[in-house]
């Protein structure tokens, strides 16, 4: 499955990949889903991104 073809629909995946905020994990590895911003953002622009094409 490919999630992303260009880097803009790539940018969140990138983004939460290698930032501690977004990668945070409980003492069992499950992840915490702290609230990022810039997730967020580039999140809600592929969104809008996919809306109008």
């Amino acid at each position: 499955m490919i999630l992303a073809e260009t880097p803009e629909q790539a940018a969140p995946w990138d983004h939460c990949l290698t930032r501690p905020t977004c990668r945070a994990t409980d003492a069992q590895g499950a992840n915490l889903n702290l609230p990022c911003d810039t997730a967020a953002r580039l999140t809600a622009e592929y969104r809008q991104a996919r809306r109008s094409t």
